[in-house]
């Protein structure tokens, strides 16, 4: 299982924390002499075909750029006990362009030490799915949910492993965990589960 991915899943989550809502606002007014209750709302502003641009960057991928840094810890596949070291790096652009490079170690999906690699991804994007391509899980489906973010691979590839679904925290320490599932090739059941662990360094 990617650990490191569950640290992107960890960006995504920051990010999807930090929004806020842009609803119109209303006002009412009773009063107490006369008995009468007037109410007003204030009126919604004409749409414009793109957003104008604003000072300063977007509060969610400031969120998001608290993550920066540099990232260690191990996985374990509580089913069959096997385990290994990971590490990872977060960049995010002013732009909200996440650079995740990440180092999954051991035998990861029981066969190899698979070699680093770079995902890029928006972190506004998140918040309603963004698909990313991995040389390890393939397409990794990342989208954030209540309380974290979900991490699909539907169709992982190796001849034995048929799908992963990794479940991210962020903790408030700058700490990354959470726990994946993964189903075999031809099977429909959870075949393995395990956690995950990191810390900023």
């Amino acid at each position: 299982m990617n650990r490191t991915v569950a640290l992107a899943v960890g960006v995504v989550l920051v990010a999807g924390s930090c929004g806020g809502s842009t609803a119109g606002t209303s006002t009412s007014v009773v009063s107490g002499e006369t008995g009468t209750f007037s109410a007003s709302s204030t009126a919604t502003p004409a749409p414009t075909s793109a957003p104008t641009a604003t000072a300063g960057i977007d509060p969610i991928i400031e969120a998001a750029r608290a993550t920066v840094g540099e990232y260690a810890g191990e996985w374990t596949n509580t089913t069959f006990g096997s385990t290994g070291p990971m590490t990872a790096s977060i960049d995010v652009a002013d732009d909200g362009t996440v650079t995740l490079a990440m180092d999954l170690g051991g035998l990861v999906f029981g066969e190899s030490d698979p070699d680093p690699e770079v995902l890029t991804f928006g972190a506004l994007d998140v918040i309603q799915g963004v698909d990313v391509e991995s040389a390890v899980f393939g397409t990794v489906t990342l989208k954030q949910s209540l309380g974290g973010l979900t991490m699909s691979a539907p169709d992982v590839p190796s001849s034995r492993i048929g799908s992963v679904q990794i479940i991210v925290a962020l903790g408030r320490d700058g700490t990354v965990s959470g726990t994946y599932e993964i189903i075999f090739e031809g099977e429909t059941a959870v075949g393995a589960e395990g956690v995950f662990a990191l810390s900023r360094r």
